[in-house]
């Protein structure tokens, strides 16, 4: 993923009511992220296949990011996917349910587009989160490029849930 492609990142998702501040709480957990995410993107080195390396004669090899702060940016994805997976979802799938006294199938269809997210999104961050040696941080920047797409993806559908409570919140209200 190239930073043109951070247009996909819905950063600026319209906060919601004072009452679901918690969903706010996570537009703004969500922003750190892909903030944090954007600064790795452009630490890691360039994949060599893409790019000729230019001759340095002072070259000492690839530099990479901190080590302290790849590590800082898994354990943040980590609270971000715990923290929507066990804590914000079942209460906005819950709000919506209650709200419209069924079970509305967006959260049906949704959930498990979510959940499919955790695997690769644990497996990045296990993977980049304690030990990092040479050959971790080699494959940093493709696991990166890699890892957009997920977040994209994800963040998409944790929309479709905050916009299915906003639409149910809405109804209610003008009944």
């Amino acid at each position: 993923m190239t930073a043109t492609a951070i247009r996909g990142f819905n950063t600026t998702l319209q906060q919601v009511e004072q009452r679901y501040e918690w969903v706010n709480d996570m537009i703004r957990l969500r922003q750190e992220l892909v903030l944090k995410y954007m600064q790795l993107l452009h630490l890691a080195p360039p994949d060599p296949k893409f790019q000729q390396p230019e001759p340095d004669l002072d070259d000492e090899g690839p530099r990479y990011p901190p080590a302290a702060q790849i590590v800082d940016f898994c354990n943040h994805l980590t609270d971000y996917v715990s923290h929507g997976h066990f804590d914000l979802f079942p209460k906005i799938v819950e709000l919506i349910e209650n709200a419209s006294g069924r079970s509305l199938s967006i959260a049906q269809r949704v959930l498990p587009r979510l959940d499919s997210s955790i695997e690769q999104l644990m497996d990045f961050s296990d993977k980049y989160s304690e030990h990092l040696d040479d050959d971790k941080l080699a494959s940093l920047q493709q696991d990166l490029e890699k890892l957009g797409p997920v977040l994209e993806q994800r963040f998409r559908n944790e929309d479709r849930l905050i916009i299915a409570l906003r639409l149910v919140h809405a109804i209610a209200s003008s009944v």
